[in-house]
């Protein structure tokens, strides 16, 4: 399979951002996968994810999949590995994210465009004036994963949001 090169070239301002001197989770990973794949497929994709974009694992906040893909092993493995949560959306919800990478085979399978690209661009305050989330990574596909990957920027200092509730 072909994969698409990202034309987003990360930069200084795509790396996580550090408040005094703590690293700031700020990427959220997307993930599709279809039943019985197993955590090794999705952390490699994910450690490539993360080589590309020169940031330690610590810069993501959590994984965010299809709701019916939530207690798949090999997501809550590779979650529980790095201790990340990982959030889940149903697919009308995951259905209203424009993403620039549609896939055939997903819509074909769930009848929606996405999964990795829209779960990671799924912003996560409900705030209109918020921030939003910056694709860093495109779709990047395995034999039975796709990753991928959105910087989700801070919201303004003295702004007093809060993120919704995960899960």
């Amino acid at each position: 399979m072909i994969t698409r090169r990202a034309t987003h070239r990360p930069g200084p301002a795509d790396r996580p951002v550090t408040a005094g001197g703590l690293l700031m989770a700020d990427l959220v990973v997307g993930v599709g996968a279809r039943p019985g794949v197993d955590a090794e497929e999705i952390l490699t994709l994910i450690d490539a994810a993360l080589r590309e974009l020169d940031v330690p694992a610590g810069a993501v906040r959590l994984l965010a999949t299809l709701a019916a893909r939530r207690d798949e092993p090999g997501i809550a493995a590779a979650a529980a590995h790095h201790h990340w949560p990982v959030a889940d959306y149903p697919p009308a919800r995951l259905a209203t994210v424009d993403v620039p990478h549609p896939g055939s085979a997903v819509q074909a399978a769930l009848g929606i465009p996405s999964v990795a690209e829209a779960a990671c661009l799924l912003p996560l305050t409900p705030d209109p004036a918020a921030p939003r989330p910056i694709l860093l990574l495109p779709k990047r596909a395995g034999r039975r994963a796709t990753i991928a990957v959105a910087r989700h920027p801070p919201p303004p200092r003295g702004s007093g949001r809060q993120d919704r509730q995960l899960g």
